[in-house]
Order: structure tokens, then sequence, then C-alpha cells
């Protein structure tokens, strides 16, 4: 099983790839270092996360959550750090960002010194920081529980990856939004992944070499999100009447399957989230992202001829000499830019085969039609990896047969696969952090400082 790289664009995040551990003990604590959440007396908030960058460097990010401004800072000291004009471009630098402490030495807030522009200082907030284990049958979740200061009871949100190897700092800038907005946000490494223990297996690990017969995707992530689920249901400082699903791309699936087992899950987010069949969902991003690559009108259609004859001769076992013969000669023309994902990768018919049966067919639309909770979908309208008025539409016709009538959708305008706003990439797509508090506000009946 190899590691796919590239999936991490195709069903992740593309901004974040794997991640280290957080390294805090398993005792709730207040965080004294600078990761946290931060609040001004004009009423901004401002969320420092830690992430892995693509390359895998360790990393600090800023999130002003309502301007939607997030970059990468980079540090000068131990307190000063700066911010430059794009994600991860470091000069010039348009703000400064110096940490204050108090006299026990922990951060108690920050100021920003924009290049152009008045200082303005944010107090930090109270958040207990909580490393935390969890069982989800052989396999063991290592997370993190981020939880607001107070007994509670509060309410509460798993969050859900991507595909691709993925740990608790794979979220970007949302787990500090959602503890922003009075929420406990639980966080865990995927399986086989950073400190939780299983192999993964999902849709970015690509031509197996063994097949094993007892697999069929999405069921280990699945059982991995109840499992999350029911750990917060076991916490008495949680609402259990208010505990609900968030996830990104094949997390965003993820989210309504959750919420199809159990009538206890109180909402569901799909963020960028395909919704259909898996083989569409691959198919319809080859010809996307070669579009998006430049390639001219004559080699897209190429390069959407091979992947329907990956596919047919996958659904239906028919042809694998051909599309052998097929492969063969785009290697030999140097035609790389034909291949997507796997198709290039198998060695036999059995393997494509298993891959459809296991993996491909699957289709989420017949367990959303049982989703009864509220459900909250949002894609990017420049998405190259779902196909978001499609996903949209099949998400709304899905509820809507199964009777669901608190359904909201959204297509936000100039938005990527991550939401953050193409082509520049400086923030987040303008309505998406607005359509996400107002929408939790609503349904959960919070009045979040």
């Amino acid at each position: 099983m190899r590691s796919m790289v590239s999936l991490v664009l195709v069903l992740g995040l593309p901004w974040l790839a794997t991640a280290a551990p957080i390294g805090s003990s398993a005792q709730s604590r207040s965080d004294g270092g600078n990761i946290g959440i931060y609040r001004g007396a004009d009423g901004r908030v401002i969320g420092i996360d830690q992430f892995i960058t693509d390359s895998g460097d360790n990393a600090v990010l800023f999130s002003d959550y309502q301007s939607g401004v997030i970059r990468r800072i980079f540090p000068v000291s131990q307190d000063e750090w700066g911010m430059g004009p794009s994600f991860a471009v470091q000069t010039p630098r348009e703000l400064t960002i110096r940490f204050v402490r108090d006299t026990s030495g922990e951060v108690s807030g920050l100021s920003l010194h924009p290049a152009d522009g008045p200082q303005s200082f944010a107090e930090k907030s109270p958040l207990m920081r909580e490393a935390v284990s969890i069982d989800s049958g052989p396999v063991r979740l290592s997370g993190t529980l981020l939880s607001p200061a107070g007994k509670g009871p509060h309410p509460a949100i798993v969050l859900l990856h991507g595909s691709g190897p993925l740990t608790r700092h794979s979220f970007g800038p949302y787990p500090h939004f959602f503890a922003s907005l009075g929420l406990a946000v639980l966080i865990f490494d995927k399986r086989g992944t950073g400190e939780s223990t299983g192999i993964r297996l999902d849709a970015s690990t690509g031509a197996l070499e063994s097949l094993p017969k007892d697999y069929n995707y999405p069921a280990p992530l699945l059982d991995d999100a109840l499992a999350a689920f029911r750990f917060l249901l076991s916490r008495q400082e949680i609402d259990s009447r208010r505990i609900g699903f968030w996830g990104s791309s094949e997390g965003g699936m993820l989210a309504t399957q959750a919420a199809a087992k159990t009538k206890d899950v109180a909402f569901a987010i799909n963020s960028s989230g395909f919704i259909g069949p898996l083989w569409q969902t691959l198919h319809y991003q080859a010809g996307a992202l070669a579009r998006e690559r430049g390639l001219p009108d004559s080699q897209v259609d190429e390069v959407l001829a091979f992947s329907s004859l990956w596919m047919r001769v996958a659904q239906t076992g028919e042809g694998y000499a051909q599309f052998v013969a097929a492969r063969d000669k785009a290697r030999r023309e140097d035609k790389d830019w034909l291949f997507y994902w796997q198709s290039g990768e198998f060695t036999s018919l059995k393997q494509m085969r298993w891959d459809w049966d296991h993996t491909l067919s699957f289709n989420p639309m017949t367990a959303l039609k049982t989703v009864t909770c509220p459900v909250l979908g949002l894609w990017g309208e420049r998405d190259p990896l779902t196909d978001a008025p499609r996903a949209a539409q099949s998400m709304r016709e899905a509820l809507a047969a199964g009777g669901n009538r608190d359904v909201t959708t959204r297509i936000i305008a100039d938005g990527s696969h991550s939401l953050m706003e193409v082509p520049d990439r400086r923030r987040m797509a303008p309505g998406v952090f607005d359509t996400l508090r107002g929408w939790l506000r609503d349904r959960l009946q919070i009045d979040s400082p």
C-alpha cells in the first residue's frame, strides 16, 4: 500500500499533510502557549493553530474569523511573528504579531501591528485542552478535546478528515473557529497515522498489493467517527443532545453517513464532500484537474477517455488487455498527464475488480436518505475535486426523499476545495465563516461571545 501524496489534494485539504502529535498530558489543562483563541475589544476573533505544511514543516496558522484572512506566520523571536501578503509568503511583511505574557510567563494576549494602520490588542480566551484516547474496536484513536472553560454542558462537534495520512492538526483554522463559538471540539489522528493505531485505508490508498476481503469503504472510517461520537456522549461536560459532525472532502461525506447511523446526532456539516458514487467523483476530477493544469481540450478528452476505460474495466472485468495496451502506449509517448490517481498502477485485473467492489462502487446516497438531523452543505464554486452543483442538488434530493426539511446548501463564490478564495488563496472565501456561525447558532441555540 503506497502513500499517496497527490490524493491529499484529491479528497483531503490541499494546504495540509501529515502532522506531529501535540504532546500534551492526558489531564485537562489551560494552554499557556500561543496556540488558542484571541478576542479584541472590537469583537474581532483570531485563532492561532498548529499545522503541518504540504512539505511536512511544522508551522503556525493565523486566522481572522471576521475578515477571513488565513495565513502562515513566521517566527522572528519567541514572541514576535510576521505575516506576509499571501498564504505561505513571508515578505513583504504585512502584519507583525507580538504575543504578550503575564507575570507567570503564560501568553495572555497578542498585539497586532499592521504595516499600514493602527495597532490593536486581543486577549487570550480560556480554553481547556486535553489529550484523549478513544477505542474503535481494536484500534486506538489518539486525539485532543478542546473545551470551553466552565462546567457546561457544552455543545460539541467532531471534526472528520479528508483522505490521506492526516492527523489532528490537519484541519486548518477550524478547531479554534468552532471552539470560539462555544463548542467543545474533538480532533484525532486518523487510524494508522500520528499516534493512532490500525491500518489506514481510504479513498487515497491506491492500488493495493494485498486485497483484504473483509474491507469495504468507508466502513472503518465510519466506525472511527461513531467511536468519537460515543466518546463525547460519555463526557459529563458535554450536552448529549447537541453533538454533531463537521468534515471536509471525504470527511464531509462521512459526516452525513455518520448521521445516518444514529438519531442522536444533532447536526451534520458537509464541507466540499462528494455526494454520489465515488467512481463518478474520481472521473469528474480527472477532467477538471486536467483543465485546471491548462491542458488543451484534445488532451482533456484523452484523459476522460482513459478514465472511462479504467472505470469500465474495473466494473465489468472486460477489456483489461485494451487498458494495459493504452497505458503502455501512453508511457512510450511520455503522456504522464494521461494518468490520474492509481489508474496507471494496476498490475492485474483482480486488483481492479477488487477496487471496484470494495471502494469505487460506494454510493452515499442510500444512507443519506435516512438522515433526519439538520444538514448544512458548503461547496466551492471553483472546486476541481467535487462537482459542486451536482453534489448540492444530489444532497437536497436525497434528504428531501427521506422527509428531511432542515437542509441548507450553499455554493461559495470563488471558493476552492478547501473553500479558500481563489486564485490568490489569501483568505477564506467570503461567506464561509459567517454561514457556519449563523447556522450553528440557530440550530444549537448558542449565544457565543
